[in-house]
């Protein structure tokens, strides 16, 4: 376009559209104009032809109407001839009013109603910052919170500049903008980044010494398939087929073992079959619907197959393993639940060795009654037959540096007699309601192993949180002390699984009592079980062990250490002391007594040993019926 075409637009006629759109903006304009002057709003200038910043005002009324521009707001401060510190004239603009909740011209702005403003945390801030300014003869800029008449919190960034007459410093002006939104998303930034930092794999997932899932993964998979789709479930059973020659399997034998038919059924099933440790030497597979009704069976006998031919190794010699599977075909919407379905798996397993065959198949979950009764009469024989053997693991007193206790584990004897992890076992008992009579096994056999020692020093006996329901137990084992002569002084009874504790008003008379018995009380599992919490306001606790899902990864994960910190603060507090478990290295050692925990136990203390009476005096033992780690075979 040249200057002959805009002059030939100039002289054009506006149309009647044109004419009567100018005349809507005309009015629009004139409206919000009428609305700015009864809002209290003062109009400098209606056109902006000169560059505020530049134009010939005052260094207040420039910075006021750059303010204004940028939709922010203003706080004028202004003192005498500015060799005092008297003040002289404070003002505000109305959308600095604005932003700290007030309508303009409501407020008479005094230093003191200014402050009263800022929130009560930032004040000292506001003011430093204020003053440093204004001694050093410096801008500056602070973010703070101001509190709205009506209670809600804002947060305010103000550059702070001088301002000045003839080169002195007259005052100081603040220009601020309300960024609460920004700061709302700055904080969710951080929090998120702090949350991901933290966030750590889930270790009810993934077993760590097999890497397949967990015991109780497995069974939450089964439920979700007996709520859609159905399927089947295969149990494999393993068990070494002969003994070695030398000496019998230790724990540390058995993770070897272990770890390596995990590897060798994970060449057989794949990594997209939902497969887990599920009891000491028992697998589960789940399988969903197939359109061949002999997957499920096919492969059960391929696995048995290659478990049976397959020569493991133990301390570098060949070892077989006696392999049988149970496999249980289940519809969709089935009243019977994942635990269920799992101890029919492992009792057709346990069948079909017993009648020397590969596989046993159920085309349909057994009958409950008849699955309970098999359950319990399984219990008590095992009671019944002493079926049990007790081992002791040392535990480190970290004040002292030297071991001071002894924790006693339980071990359940397989059909070979070998002693085995007893988390399946201790699982189904507590599931049927059979756990009290496994409790007082312990008992009075931990008692009575008491009772043959030296009673130098501390011993320590848990008990189920389930068992508490019994009104019998604290007359038994008041009983127990007494028969085998043990001091009451020297025992503390810890409460395991305590998430199961059914009464609390039960439990609240057994602690009680025990009390009054002259024992001690300590809780187990601590950090995970529901209500823990709780528990330490109504149960007079001695001692809590933290949970070791807290402790096994604690090098690695700074979520582990900021509860273990916040544990043992919380417990310190409280007069109570502290145990870490599954300490596996000295790093982890050395983390737990800078986060002074009292005691520690762990592979890297020392192994669970078989124990015997006459076995060399130490100065505590703890004896212990609980759910060993799942990542390792034995605990």
């Amino acid at each position: 376009m040249d200057l002959d075409d805009i002059l030939a637009l100039a002289e054009t006629t506006p149309s009647p559209l044109e004419l009567a759109r100018a005349r809507r903006v005309a009015r629009t304009v004139q409206s919000q104009h009428d609305l700015s002057l009864s809002e209290g709003y003062q109009i400098i200038v209606d056109t902006d032809l000169a560059d505020p910043l530049t134009w010939d005002a005052d260094e207040a009324t420039r910075v006021t109407r750059a303010a204004q521009l940028a939709k922010q707001g203003t706080v004028t401060w202004l003192f005498g001839d500015g060799r005092t510190e008297r003040f002289e004239r404070l003002s505000w603009s109305d959308e600095m009013a604005m932003i700290v909740g007030h309508a303009p011209g409501t407020l008479r702005l005094t230093p003191r109603a200014l402050f009263e403003l800022v929130h009560p945390a930032d004040v000292e801030r506001v003011l430093a910052a204020a003053r440093t300014a204004w001694e050093q003869g410096r801008p500056d800029e602070i973010g703070f919170r101001v509190v709205q008449p009506g209670g809600s919190i804002r947060h305010v960034y103000c550059h702070l500049e001088l301002l000045t007459d003839a080169g002195r410093p007259v005052g100081v002006i603040a220009t601020g903008e309300d960024i609460t939104a920004l700061e709302l998303a700055r904080q969710e930034q951080r929090r998120l980044a702090v949350r991901s930092r933290m966030l750590g794999a889930d270790p009810a997932v993934r077993d760590v010494l097999t890497g397949l899932q967990t015991r109780g993964y497995v069974i939450d998979e089964v439920d979700r398939a007996r709520r859609t789709t159905g399927g089947a479930l295969i149990v494999v059973a393993t068990e070494p087929a002969t003994r070695l020659p030398d000496a019998p399997l230790t724990d540390e034998d058995r993770d070897q073992l272990t770890a390596e038919i995990a590897r060798t059924l994970r060449t057989v099933v794949g990594d997209d079959v939902t497969s887990g440790l599920v009891g000491s030497g028992s697998w589960g597979l789940l399988l969903a619907p197939r359109d061949d009704a002999e997957t499920a069976e096919t492969l059960a006998a391929r696995i048995v197959d290659k478990f049976r031919n397959h020569l493991f190794s133990v301390r570098q010699k060949p070892l077989r393993l006696n392999t049988s599977a149970g496999v249980v075909h289940f519809g969709n919407d089935i009243p019977d639940t994942g635990f269920d379905l799992l101890v029919d798996g492992e009792h057709a397993a346990r069948d079909a060795h017993r009648n020397a065959t590969a596989v046993k198949v159920l085309e349909q979950p057994v009958a409950e009654r008849e699955r309970t009764d098999r359950c319990r009469r399984r219990i008590r024989r095992a009671v019944a037959a002493n079926r049990f053997a007790l081992y002791a693991q040392p535990i480190i007193d970290l004040g002292l540096n030297q071991v001071a206790r002894h924790e006693i584990l339980l071990r359940v004897r397989s059909d070979t007699g070998e002693p085995v992890a007893p988390w399946a076992f201790l699982d189904m008992a507590e599931r049927v309601g059979e756990i009290l009579s496994v409790d007082k096994w312990v008992i009075d056999h931990a008692l009575e192993l008491i009772g043959r020692g030296a009673q130098t020093s501390h011993y320590q006996v848990n008990i189920s949180g389930k068992s508490l329901a019994d009104p019998g137990l604290l007359a038994f084992v008041t009983e127990a002390i007494h028969r085998h002569h043990v001091k009451p002084e020297c025992l503390t009874f810890e409460i395991t699984e305590t998430a199961l504790i059914e009464n609390r008003n039960e439990a609240v008379a057994f602690a009680t009592g025990i009390r009054e018995v002259g024992c001690h009380l300590a809780l187990d599992d601590f950090g995970t079980g529901y209500g823990a919490l709780a528990q330490l306001k109504y149960l007079p606790v001695d001692l809590v062990k933290i949970d070791g899902a807290f402790i096994v990864d604690l090098c690695r994960s700074p979520a582990d250490r900021a509860v273990v910190s916040a544990l043992v603060e919380l417990c310190h507090t409280l007069g109570i002391r502290v145990a870490a478990e599954y300490v596996q290295d000295q790093e982890t050692l050395d983390l737990l007594r800078a986060a002074e925990v009292d005691f520690a136990q762990g592979y890297q203390i020392g192994r669970p040993e078989p124990i015997t009476v006459g076995q060399e005096e130490v100065q505590s033992i703890e004896l212990e019926l609980r759910l060993p780690p799942q990542q390792t075979a034995m605990g």
